[in-house]
């Protein structure tokens, strides 16, 4: 058993969450300050969208996003009732979380979630579409559509693209708890 990623299940039936997400295309990027992720490459960010579906928030501007704890759901939370579903099926307590879009052959970069509130939460993907190598600690998982997996974000993480569509993850923060799979 890998010690910075566990598969938990595979084989889930993801179709339910890919029609959603098509009958609101125009939720993605809808809460990001940079819509669609189209930022300077020179700025070493790869070309991804986000939809958030519960999103950190701060109390002031100087407040690091990675230092607070509030959460609230954005408008597309009560679209995306079957996802929404899922969550509290399976998890209980369910904070920030939402889809990551990748296009094929773009990476994420090697990095750490920095905060205090990394410090005390479980992070977990369930991927949706696209087949992609996700590397934490040094460790690799190729991860394929229906996937629920639990990762170190304490860690270096990184992933790749290696599939022949865009990549859709659903990725959730849970509180650290023993119970948790």
């Amino acid at each position: 058993m890998s010690e910075n990623i566990r598969i938990i299940k595979t084989g889930l039936n993801v179709t339910k969450y890919l029609n959603q997400l098509r009958q609101h295309p125009e939720d993605w990027g809808a809460h990001n300050d940079y819509a669609n992720g189209r930022l300077d490459p020179k700025l070493n960010i790869v070309t991804a969208d986000i939809l958030q579906l519960i999103m950190g928030v701060v109390e002031s501007p100087e407040i690091p996003i990675g230092n607070s704890e509030l959460c609230i759901p954005t408008p597309a939370y009560y679209k995306h009732t079957d996802i929404v579903y899922f969550l509290k099926r399976n998890f209980h307590n369910v904070k920030r979380c939402g889809y990551l879009g990748l296009p094929v052959g773009e990476i994420v970069g090697q990095h750490i979630d920095e905060g205090t509130y990394y410090l005390t939460k479980d992070r977990y993907h369930l991927s949706v579409q696209g087949v992609y190598e996700y590397t934490v600690g040094g460790e690799t998982a190729k991860v394929e559509p229906g996937t629920l997996m639990w990762f170190n974000n304490k860690k270096m993480h990184g992933t790749v693209n290696i599939g022949d569509v865009p990549r859709i993850t659903f990725v959730f923060d849970v509180p650290h708890n023993k119970k948790n799979p």
